[in-house]
C-alpha cells in the first residue's frame, strides 16, 4: 500500500482551491491512500473547508482511505468554528482534529 501525499500550503483561498482541487484529483486517480497536509496554510477561507469535505465524502463513498497528516491548527480551528463544525461531530473531531478536542 502507498500513500499519496497532497500539501497545501500559503494564503489557500477561492483564486487559488483550483489547484489544490487538480492535485487532489491526481492523489484519488493514483492510489488507495491519500494524507492531505495542511499545516503550512496561513490564511484558509470556507473554499478550502468545502473542497476537502467534498473529497473526504467522495473517498468515503469510493472506499478510499483519506486523512489530513496531523490535526488542525489555530486557523482552521478558528475558520471551523465559524463555518458551524464546531462543537464536532465524533467523524469531524477524528479527521480535522484527530480526535481531540475542537476548543
Amino acid at each position: 500500500m502507498s500513500i499519496t501525499p497532497v500539501v497545501a500550503a500559503g494564503d489557500l483561498c477561492l483564486p487559488s482551491i483550483g489547484l489544490l482541487a487538480d492535485d487532489l484529483l491526481q492523489a484519488f486517480a493514483a492510489g488507495d491512500v491519500v494524507r492531505l497536509d495542511l499545516s503550512a496554510v496561513a490564511a484558509p477561507d470556507l473554499s478550502v473547508v468545502q473542497l476537502v469535505e467534498s473529497a473526504r465524502r467522495s473517498a468515503r463513498d469510493d472506499g478510499r482511505d483519506f486523512a489530513l497528516t496531523a490535526p488542525v491548527g489555530a486557523p482552521f480551528r478558528a475558520l471551523l468554528a465559524r463555518a458551524g463544525f464546531t462543537p464536532a461531530s465524533d467523524d469531524d473531531a477524528a479527521f480535522w482534529f484527530h480526535g481531540d478536542s475542537a476548543q
